[in-house]
């Protein structure tokens, strides 16, 4: 089986430089096992006392109520978030999928990593993942095939293909739906390719290697 993972964040922004995670989910492909937590972020600049600016609780649903009962540090999350990889990945190159990644969710993921690395806890992880991730940003994959006037963000494709996102703007929900994203994008981009049609899907270092031709 291959080591896809797919990953999402939600965050109190759009800015992966700047705003702070409030939720982490990760999934191994074609399984019903899965890590997510909701993550306690620091407070808002300029004295404001919310953990979640109103407008993101609009799109995520997400309440400081929940922050506040419900959360857990960023440190714990990132070395959970590992350690649930760590677990269900065979030997070999680790792909990890998310929408958008290359300008969100893989910087998140780099930077939170940077952050702890060289705590105790953490170094086992610089060999036994860090260094076997490849990444996987499913915009591209999309744009490879699909026309310049075809719209590519998640939403767009769910409507387009017929999937139902039942958590939308909640990572959980949100990987779900990649997932199925990702079947799908794999398949029709075999068949543009005139391969069978699950190359793509069992073979993702082609899609690497396509994404940065």
């Amino acid at each position: 089986m291959n080591n896809i993972i797919f990953l999402d964040f939600e965050t109190t922004g759009l800015n992966p430089y700047l705003n702070d995670i409030i939720e982490i989910a990760v999934k191994k492909i074609d399984s019903d096992d899965y890590y997510q937590t909701l993550v306690k972020p620091k407070r808002l600049p300029k004295g404001l006392v919310t953990y979640v600016p109103p407008h993101i609780t609009n799109i995520t649903n997400i309440t400081d109520k929940m922050i506040y009962e419900d959360s857990i540090s960023k440190k714990e999350a990132m070395y959970n978030m590992l350690q649930y990889i760590e677990k269900v990945v065979d030997e070999g190159p680790i792909y990890l999928v998310s929408h958008n990644g290359n300008s969100f969710d893989f910087i998140i993921f780099r930077k939170l990593f940077y952050e702890f690395c060289n705590q105790t806890k953490f170094t086992r992880f610089k060999e036994n993942l860090i260094r076997r991730i490849q990444y996987i940003d499913t915009v591209l994959l999309a744009k490879l095939f699909m026309s310049d006037k075809e719209r590519v963000s998640q939403p767009k494709l769910c409507e387009k293909f017929n999937i139902i996102n039942e958590e939308e703007h909640r990572a959980l929900g949100d990987i779900k739906a990649l997932e199925h994203i990702y079947r799908i994008l794999c398949r029709e981009y075999s068949k543009k390719n005139k391969k069978e049609e699950e190359f793509f899907y069992n073979n993702p270092k082609e899609i690497v290697e396509r994404l940065f031709i």
